[in-house]
């Protein structure tokens, strides 16, 4: 065992390791972000929200789509360039009521982004992913390209290449609150900041990262996560657990569990790291169902202050579980607080929120229901793409 995985055992030097890359990382978000507000400042530049959006996406797009008739759901041709890590593996069934859908996924095609010699091998992942772009669209003219992408894995002159044959652009991003841009490999920014001006619409979980992408030359709109409901369900089980957790034990975590513990709360955990191991995707969502409340971490990286928006923020509930999760001012977005989903300040706030809970089942079961409705209403990936779909004039109908 290494020097520093013996130093990590001690509780002080755990706990000052904690503290420092916590504040290292809120230091970096922050001044990332008021460096990004003064560049727009010192530019002039604003972004478009609403009725503007849509003019500008619009200008946009006139200068080289060839019909500007939308179409109606279903007749879209999708080209999907992403990879599976884990949650990913919904995205072409959350694309199917549009159309069809031709998924290219690099890590079948023999392409690991993760590789230490991944730089050797991008240029050559790119020429295949137009091969497969190409042939797509000369099956069927493509009328849109999703992508899950970055600087790290996609040249701009990959989707430039892809627009030029008509396809609109869009990219979505759910970690552009720390690093971004990041760092440069290859010549380029690692993050979605290396494409963000060829992208047509960059969709973000941070309403404040809008700003980012308009600095480096792209329109962007606040698109959290969501969750589907024929995957994301209530199952007819009976309740095994007060409270459960699953994501993996790093940062903060396993010292909150640990606390919630000595305040006489049990979490049953399950993720890489725990006891218990990761579970199967529908044994996840199971486990929404076998527990009385699910608890959610907001924090990015090693941050308890900094936080985002999450998928777990709308699986649970769409799953039909009561969720109980960190005090995110952005959730507010998204939810009513206290009727559709609970939030907590602290250790302390959190045990004594259970505790309530717990004690009040019916309450409990009110909040399940509203969050449940919440989603269904709000939060399924078809609305979500809908949406965008809609704004830019690729379906009929109003956005």
């Amino acid at each position: 065992m290494s020097l520093k995985e013996e130093l990590k055992k001690i509780g002080i030097v755990a706990y000052a390791n904690l503290v420092i890359k916590s504040r290292m990382h809120e230091r970096k978000a922050q001044g990332g972000l008021r460096y990004y507000r003064a560049e727009a400042q010192r530019k002039g530049i604003n972004c478009p929200k609403g009725e503007f959006l849509k003019q500008a996406l619009r200008q946009r797009l006139a200068k080289r789509r060839a019909s500007g008739v939308p179409k109606r759901k279903g007749e879209l041709h999708i080209f999907l360039a992403y990879y599976i890590a884990n949650w990913e593996a919904i995205l072409p069934r959350a694309l199917e009521p549009f159309g069809k859908v031709t998924a290219f996924n690099w890590r079948e095609h023999g392409f690991d982004d993760r590789a230490p010699d991944w730089l050797e091998y991008r240029d050559r992942m790119n020429t295949v992913m137009l091969e497969k772009f190409h042939a797509a669209n000369r099956s069927e003219p493509v009328d849109v390209v999703v992508g899950y992408l970055s600087g790290n894995n996609t040249s701009p002159e990959t989707l430039k290449e892809m627009a030029c044959s008509g396809a609109t652009i869009f990219n979505f991003c759910w970690d552009d609150k720390l690093n971004f841009p990041g760092k440069k490999k290859g010549g380029r920014y690692t993050s979605t900041a290396a494409i963000a001006s060829v992208v047509d619409l960059n969709l973000t979980n941070v309403p404040d990262s809008i700003i980012k992408y308009a600095v480096h030359g792209g329109l962007a709109i606040f698109w959290p996560e969501a969750a589907h409901p024929d995957v994301h369900k209530p199952y007819d089980v009976p309740f095994e657990f007060d409270v459960s957790f699953v994501g993996q034990c790093y940062g903060w975590r396993p010292r909150f569990i640990r606390q919630l513990g000595k305040l006489g709360v049990k979490v049953e955990c399950f993720g890489y790291g725990w006891p218990n191991g990761p579970l199967p995707d529908e044994e996840v969502v199971k486990l929404y169902s076998r527990s009385r409340i699910n608890l959610g971490f907001g924090g990015v990286g090693y941050s308890r202050k900094l936080m985002c928006i999450k998928g777990r923020d709308f699986e649970v509930p769409m799953s039909g579980g009561l969720y109980l999760t960190t005090n995110n001012p952005e959730l507010s977005l998204v939810y009513d607080i206290g009727k559709e989903i609970v939030i907590y300040r602290d250790e302390e706030d959190c045990a004594h929120i259970i505790r309530e809970l717990l004690a009040d089942p019916e309450l409990a079961q009110k909040i399940r229901w509203a969050g449940r409705e919440r989603c269904l209403r709000d939060h399924i990936y078809e609305a979500r793409w809908s949406k965008v779909f809609s704004l830019v004039g690729l379906l009929q109908g109003k956005p």
